[in-house]
């Protein structure tokens, strides 16, 4: 599962925020919501069933996703709400109608196999083809918003294996932009959660350096049951992101 985005969008003196999510391979769904005040006012789902098929690749994915963000939060920016809650209903209708085909569809093996479509960009993503969300990508407003996006990222820079009690020094990295033009974040607050089924849930809390950089130091909990993983949040200026890491039992 790929880390989200969560960004605070302010229009109009109201303040939205628009969350993306990856849903996992087992629900291969990139999900964004946009709520106030804890309502959801518009969503977006864009299936990655082609991915899965064709061979996961987690960076076109992670692709998708930023892709994706910057391209509601244009629209927030840009007061295109409305436009947001008409491709909302026209997922959900378009969802309706494929559960309905894929209801009456006759079993795989009565199915005759296809080739499948020759794609000239294997980067390009599903909600391209998709007509709903040509709705957004047409309109004119995405022309300096969507680009100009700057994204918020947390990394482990030594991504090792976590195991129940161990005593762990972690470093993570908080840099913001695309691709090779990532900058460095200083001040980000940053808080370690380590969540458990079997265990109550601790945290440390550092700040970001000046090379964007915070040491986090934690002696993970011995467990033989359940299921238990480590939550590293990030939040500055109104924005988060989180990173997930499975401990494994001892």
């Amino acid at each position: 599962m790929i880390t989200g985005y969560n960004t605070d969008v302010e229009c109009d003196g109201t303040v939205y925020h628009v969350q993306t999510e990856d849903k996992g391979v087992d629900h291969p769904v990139i999900l964004s919501l946009v709520y106030v005040d804890g309502a959801i006012l518009a969503s977006k789902r864009s299936p990655y069933d082609d991915l899965v098929i064709g061979g996961f690749d987690e960076e076109i994915l992670v692709q998708r996703l930023q892709r994706q963000h910057k391209l509601i939060c244009a629209a927030v920016r840009a007061g295109r709400i409305e436009d947001l809650k008409r491709l909302s209903a026209r997922d959900a209708a378009a969802k309706s109608s494929q559960d309905t085909e894929t209801a009456a569809e006759p079993p795989p093996s009565a199915v005759e196999p296809t080739e499948p479509d020759a794609s000239p960009d294997p980067s390009m993503s599903t909600q391209q083809a998709d007509p709903a969300a040509d709705l957004i990508a047409g309109d004119s407003f995405l022309a300096e918003g969507a680009e100009e996006e700057e994204l918020l990222h947390v990394t482990l820079m030594e991504d090792r294996e976590l195991r129940a009690g161990d005593s762990v020094t972690l470093r993570v990295m908080v840099s913001r932009g695309a691709g090779n033009n990532r900058v460095p974040v200083s001040k980000a607050r940053v808080t370690l959660k380590t969540l458990g089924t079997t265990f109550r849930a601790e945290s440390t809390i550092s700040t970001t350096d000046q090379d964007g950089i915070a040491l986090l130091f934690a002696l993970l909990p011995k467990f033989t049951s359940g299921r238990a993983a480590i939550l590293i949040r990030v939040e500055v200026e109104g924005e988060s992101a989180e990173l997930r890491r499975i401990i494994q039992r001892a």
